[in-house]
């Protein structure tokens, strides 16, 4: 395996670096300028990673690399953003305020273990497969560079000669930064809106309440920003937006009618209701909580919404029972 580069033309190359995982692969993006290249994105910081960006970077011609973005702190995303920033040496680390501060809640040395498996475990998944769960979790390879300059929304990037407006679209992550393009509208968009597959939106220990409620507004914000081309961190790059943000609005609002069913049935933890939402897709353990989260996501919609409450903390049933 290697990384596979793509020509998007205007200066953007697109770095995908494998993944061990039933997601195979993630997208990075390689920014052409003057002034020293950008990168966007790191990849996995397993120990294949870093050759494959040397192999990337000499087909590139060996560009001055000046910074690296990170649009948030998934291991996917920022996994390997330390060795790639001592490779290339560059200069300038740009993260989200509140992205950083999630990435040390997840990845620093005082990261609460313990607090993951609790709740995994107060959500209904049972002892031993939350404690495997968890130890896969804290195995996986992370090594998150520093970063030198924390943007909020608003700040701006300058991405070969043109001006990138830095946007927070929460959801799939509460401090999920996305890049627009003032003169182009192209986006730089992570993980927020992929064409093929909907971006997990779970509810993590570290996430706010009802993040499901956050990325629809998200949703919206892409609508009403209308970007010309997105370039996600999976899939192939997004030329109609709003068409697939009206698809993904279409999805949710199926998911939440197959919870409010799955709650009919008696089911009540967000593992039991995972377990009946997503019967018929053969998930396997690193699914496992992924599922979970999202079935809890879409738990706290319904209570928003004033279609299922808590019967008692963290058990579920519909609004009507």
């Amino acid at each position: 395996m290697r990384a596979e580069l793509t020509d998007l033309g205007d200066g953007v190359t697109r770095v995908t670096m494998p993944l061990p995982w039933a997601l195979d692969h993630v997208h990075c993006y390689a920014v052409a300028g003057d002034d020293g290249w950008t990168i966007i994105d790191a990849g996995l910081g397993s120990g294949s990673t870093l050759p494959w960006w040397e192999e990337a970077l000499a087909e590139l011609g060996d560009p001055p690399v000046h910074r690296v973005v990170i649009t948030h702190y998934h291991p996917d995303h920022i996994g390997a953003s330390a060795g790639l920033v001592a490779l290339t040496g560059a200069t300038e680390v740009v993260q989200g305020a509140h992205d950083a501060y999630l990435t040390e809640l997840a990845w620093g040395e005082d990261a609460d273990v313990d607090g993951f498996q609790q709740h995994l475990e107060t959500h209904g998944m049972p002892a031993e497969m939350a404690a495997q769960s968890t130890d896969a979790e804290e195995r996986t390879p992370v090594h998150a560079a520093a970063p030198t300059r924390l943007v909020e929304p608003g700040d701006e990037l300058d991405l070969d000669g043109e001006r990138f407006r830095v946007l927070v679209l929460p959801g799939h992550a509460d401090g999920h930064i996305a890049l627009h393009g003032e003169r182009s509208g192209r986006l730089f968009g992570g993980d927020v809106l992929l064409e093929e597959i909907t971006p997990n939106v779970g509810r993590w220990p570290d996430t706010a309440p009802d993040p499901l409620g956050a990325y629809l507004r998200t949703l919206g914000e892409i609508d009403r920003m209308a970007p010309t081309r997105i370039f996600p961190g999976h899939g192939p790059v997004i030329e109609d937006a709003t068409r697939r943000t009206a698809e993904i609005r279409e999805h949710h609002a199926e998911r939440l009618d197959a919870h409010v069913a799955a709650l009919r049935t008696g089911a009540s933890s967000a593992y039991d209701v995972a377990r009946i939402v997503w019967a018929g897709d053969g998930l396997g353990f690193h699914e496992q909580r992924f599922a979970l989260v999202e079935a809890l996501s879409h738990l706290e919609r319904l209570e928003a919404e004033g279609r299922a409450a808590q019967v008692e903390p963290n058990r579920w049933a519909n609004a009507t029972s």
